[in-house]
């Protein structure tokens, strides 16, 4: 439909079709309640036997029988004629080869017919009488009883016209199988009376076309949103893409020339090549005597052993106006340290020792040790980090709850390999072998300045050393709160970042750079020791 018109002139011829189908379907249900004849009265076999006419009620006339070979004679009278068309006329066809045959016997032939599914009638109501009309037949079924194939029918264009428009074709009753569509003119062409019905109305474009925008503004970034993460998009270069086929030997049977990183096979005397890979790779505990395959970085032997090892130098961000100050970090024992020299913090991340019952490469705390921790006392509003795991994913949530924090999140980091595979021999799980790990996030307050919805809940990063936590976490936190004070409990000299203070028992003494922080640190802390309780005491 090209205009409004159109549409509104297809609306009404639509609501005028609708009424005719409704009294084409009470007269049809006025005749099954006259005859007192339902769907599952009809007889299913067409060639059960000869149709009878059957007198009415209250008529004493002969009952006539229409034989089988004028029933084959009135199939193929109708297998040659132009549908729709009303009883009377098809009446005067068959008489011209059944001379002998009524218009009610031929009603009823018709009728019994149409309970076979050789055919289609409708009844129109004009001018108080009622008229049978035959709408179309089945061809197929017709030529499979009287042996002949189907003619085809010549018939006048004008005459095709006028009688699709004064019998239009459409009921829903129907299945499709059964109709013969017919087509009508209208002026976007021509189309059929099915179609015309399930065109959609102007409304119905409008509403559409209204929803399409709607989802266009839900779903395209703003402006503000498109600046925030371009401010906190990798630069040009800063990442390299691991090769999918590991080796360069692998990589070079598919294509000659690549410029992802690539591994190197590392081989040693007591190595054995048949063996395999090793499942732990670079986080084995026994490389110098492991006979089973390593492998190391092409080309940079020690750039992953540097950056594991190096503390993180400090953050120069051009393109934005926030400050990173250097890592700091004191050597201290958590359980006795004065917590109120440190100040208040917007994010807190700990990944305590759990007692997790199983053997670990270095000591753990006590539940109630843990429920103890003074917590709250350096943060009013702002997030905690919790990393739990095992037994300990229950008591970490009683914890944020003793803590005065709501769980809002939960992070899951996936482990892979050193080949950027999935881990499948972790050596955490008592009936399982676990392959991730989870953060709980937990809210306080009311926090302010913080950046939502730029990172998903799922991290996908590399194992390293044992209970080393992915580094992708501080880009995470530190994109959710841009150029805030961060605070890490349980941390070790991997750990340390720009704009964090890290805490714990195996870090290199003491390193702090703000002023305030160091005041107070040593008026509580003369001797720069805080492995024991002070000896000022504690608040």
């Amino acid at each position: 439909m090209s205009s409004t018109g159109d549409i509104e002139a297809n609306k009404q011829r639509r609501e005028k079709l609708r009424d005719k189908i409704k009294k084409r379907k009470q007269g049809l249900q006025s005749f099954n309640a006259a005859e007192n004849v339902t769907p599952n009265e009809a007889p299913q076999n067409f060639t059960s036997g000869a149709i009878v006419s059957e007198p009415k009620d209250g008529q004493t006339t002969e009952e006539e029988e229409i034989s089988k070979e004028d029933e084959k004679k009135i199939l193929e009278k109708l297998s040659v004629m132009t549908f729709p068309s009303d009883l009377t006329t098809v009446h005067e066809s068959v008489k011209e080869v059944i001379t002998a045959i009524s218009l009610e016997s031929f009603e009823r032939a018709v009728k019994r017919l149409e309970e076979q599914d050789l055919l289609r009638t409708d009844s129109l109501t004009k001018d108080a009488a009622s008229t049978l009309t035959i709408l179309s037949v089945d061809q197929a079924k017709i030529s499979s009883i009287t042996g002949s194939s189907p003619a085809p029918v010549e018939t006048d264009s004008k005459d095709l016209k006028r009688k699709n428009e004064e019998f239009p074709v459409s009921d829903a009753s129907v299945p499709p199988s059964k109709v013969q569509v017919t087509k009508v003119k209208t002026k976007g062409g021509e189309d059929s009376i099915e179609s015309l019905l399930s065109s959609t109305t102007f409304k119905e474009q409008e509403s559409k076309e209204m929803g399409q925008e709607l989802f266009d503004l839900l779903t395209v970034p703003t402006v503000k949103e498109q600046s925030l993460a371009e401010k906190f998009k990798s630069r040009e270069g800063s990442v390299r893409e691991f090769c999918s086929r590991g080796t360069r030997e692998e990589c070079s049977k598919v294509k000659p020339s690549c410029d992802k990183l690539h591994f190197r096979r590392i081989i040693k005397g007591h190595t054995d090549e048949s063996l395999g890979d090793c499942s732990f790779l670079n986080t084995c505990f026994h490389m110098d005597t492991c006979k089973y395959v390593h492998y190391e970085v092409e080309n940079s032997p020690t750039v992953v052993e540097k950056a594991v090892a190096s503390p993180a130098k400090k953050v120069e961000r051009s393109d934005s106006k926030v400050t990173m100050l250097p890592p700091q970090w004191i050597q201290c024992d958590i359980r006795f340290l004065d917590k109120s020299v440190l100040g208040k913090f917007a994010v807190i991340m700990a990944d305590p020792p759990w007692d997790i019952h199983m053997e670990l490469p270095y000591g753990t705390m006590q539940d109630d040790e843990m429920r103890k921790l003074d917590i709250p006392i350096i943060q009013d509003d702002g997030f905690l980090f919790l990393w739990v795991t095992g037994r300990a994913m229950e008591l970490g949530r009683e914890c944020l709850r003793v803590w005065g924090y709501q769980q809002v999140e939960e992070l899951i980091w996936v482990k892979t390999n050193q080949l950027q595979r999935l881990i499948r021999t972790g050596r955490t799980g008592h009936w399982l072998n676990h392959g991730k790990e989870h953060c709980l996030v937990g809210i306080k307050g009311n926090p302010e300045g913080y950046n939502k919805g730029l990172d998903a809940d799922v991290i996908v990063a590399e194992v390293r050393q044992t209970s080393h936590k992915p580094d992708e976490i501080y880009g995470l936190i530190e994109r959710l709160s841009p150029g805030t004070r961060k605070i890490e409990f349980f941390g070790r000299m991997h750990n340390v970042q720009p704009n964090w203070v890290t805490l714990g028992n195996q870090l290199d003494g003491v390193h702090l750079v703000e002023p305030e922080l160091i005041k107070n640190f040593k008026e509580k802390y003369p001797d720069m020791n805080a492995l024991k309780p002070s000896s000022k005491g504690n608040h």
